[in-house]
């Protein structure tokens, strides 16, 4: 049986519950998730943008780690995001239509580019591409090997691979399954306002430079209200709906009989001209009227819905009886996503994914260990797009100082500067990755020597930047006290 977690995002913060038993495994508070897609996990954290204002949050993913690891703004307000490839990219959608995109472990901003006229509120990806939906009732596929390249693109800006626009409302939700978009056997589906699920095929050509294709309507199903949320099982055969009317689910194919006595055969429910009405969906009649978000189990036998009242339900979805609903006075505030994943070991997962067919990124296997992690590979997210070299350094922001002249001012500072090193995840983080680059090292002793080279010339470095700092604390001091000397008399 797998063992898997499902995280809840409300106002009062993320809180991550055992998906077969409900039992609360963590939390993460003081940052309040007000967008459908405003928060994202992996194995070892979860990253998570403020409502109220332009901030980023950040929480190793443990048993009894409430506070946030990391805090620092965000380039602007921000209205979904998503996390990529086990967590190595970050992707984010702005309220002014920008999708930005990240390096979790160094922070550097990879891209950024405009994307819709409204804000961005839908983000999904699978096999180098990214699609996003917002509130201009369009959705795009992205290739982000052309969208990242900008030494190949030059000045040009990124064009999609497609476009879709026959929704006639906000896009709310997008689903991309794991099937390759770019060969033409992936589906896409996007959900609206409209009342509508879309089922989308792409065709279209990448050359590694340049983009172009096509969107294809399979399938529209209507519902009878707002589509908050869209779920797909991994087979592809059903969709469930969170909508403003309840929760519902539809399935893709149906049994016909050509003639009696003929065997059942299995038809798709597809084409322009076949739109699946409210009788063609399966209702969950003990859900609440407005369910805000939806989870799929990874074999698809477990619903998990989050009603915007507090209430989250985990549902059979054979029989679609709720088996527990899960209690928590932190679910009062409001639910409004639900994301389920594998269990981390240090949440009683497992340590190796082989045994239930599924793989953790290398990065992953050293820092997740149980019961608890000790350091996350996450830093900072830089605010501006820089191109590296004398160009970064050129358009990197001028921080604003205050240096202090006296010399216990500069002791606390030196004490601080070790303290950061020594204790927060970042110097953990850095220490194991030097142990890591120690252990790659050949065996013949010349490696070892350019180490030790460069280590001299960095502690050479670190003396002159103390020296320096020093000349110019004395070359301030005694201008001010010039300065002043001569105003007084």
């Amino acid at each position: 049986m797998f063992t898997e977690i499902v995280g809840v995002g409300t106002r009062s913060g993320v809180h991550v519950y055992d998906l077969r038993r409900g039992t609360k495994l963590a939390q993460c508070t003081g940052v309040a998730v007000g967008g459908r897609q405003a928060f994202g996990m992996n194995d070892t954290w979860v990253v998570a943008a403020n409502e109220k204002k332009a901030m980023c949050h950040v929480y190793m993913l443990n048993r009894g780690d409430a506070s946030a690891k990391l805090t620092f703004p965000f380039p602007e307000e921000i209205a979904c995001m998503h996390v990529l490839d086990g967590g190595r990219y970050i992707a984010a959608g702005a309220r002014s239509g920008r999708i930005l995109m990240w390096a979790t472990a160094s922070g550097r901003m990879l891209g950024a580019w405009d994307a819709h006229y409204g804000a961005v509120t839908a983000l999904d990806s699978s096999d180098g591409v990214l699609v996003s939906g917002g509130e201009d009732a369009a959705a795009h596929v992205w290739v982000l090997s052309q969208a990242l390249d900008r030494l190949a693109r030059g000045d040009a800006a990124v064009t999609p691979l497609a476009s879709i626009t026959e929704h006639t409302m906000g896009i709310t939700a997008v689903r991309v399954t794991q099937a390759s978009v770019l060969a033409g056997r992936g589906r896409i589906y996007t959900a609206s306002r409209d009342h509508t699920c879309k089922l989308w095929r792409v065709h279209g050509e990448h050359d590694g430079e340049h983009s172009a294709g096509c969107a294809e309507l399979l399938a529209t199903l209507l519902y009878p209200a707002v589509v908050n949320d869209i779920a797909v099982d991994a087979s592809e055969t059903r969709v469930f709906a969170a909508t403003a009317a309840g929760l519902y689910q539809t399935s893709l194919y149906t049994y016909t009989q050509a003639r009696p006595g003929a065997a059942p055969e299995l038809t798709a429910r597809g084409g322009t001209g076949d739109v699946v009405v409210s009788e063609g969906h399966t209702e969950y009649v003990a859900a609440e009227a407005d369910v805000a978000a939806v989870g799929l189990s990874l074999d698809g036998t477990l619903l998990v819905s989050a009603a915007r009242g507090g209430a989250v339900r985990v549902w059979d979805t054979a029989s679609r009886q709720c088996l527990r609903t899960i209690s928590d006075k932190q679910l009062d505030s409001g639910a409004t996503q639900v994301s389920v994943r594998l269990a981390p070991p240090q949440l009683g997962g497992p340590r190796t994914l082989a045994s239930v067919g599924l793989t953790r990124p290398d990065s992953l296997a050293e820092a997740v260990v149980a019961p608890r992690i000790a350091a996350i590979s996450f830093a900072p997210l830089q605010r501006l797009l820089r191109d590296g070299g004398a160009t970064e350094a050129a358009a990197s922001e001028a921080a604003v100082r205050t240096r202090l002249a006296a010399t216990a001012a500069r002791e606390e500072m030196a004490r601080f500067d070790m303290r950061l090193n020594r204790e927060t995840p970042y110097g953990a983080t850095a220490r194991g990755d030097e142990r890591l680059l120690a252990a790659l090292q050949p065996s013949d002793g010349s490696a070892k020597k350019q180490v030790a080279d460069l280590l001299q010339q960095m502690e050479r470095l670190q003396r002159h930047n103390a020296r320096t700092r020093a000349l110019n604390d004395a070359l301030y001091q005694g201008a001010v006290s010039e300065w002043l000397s001569g105003h007084n008399a």
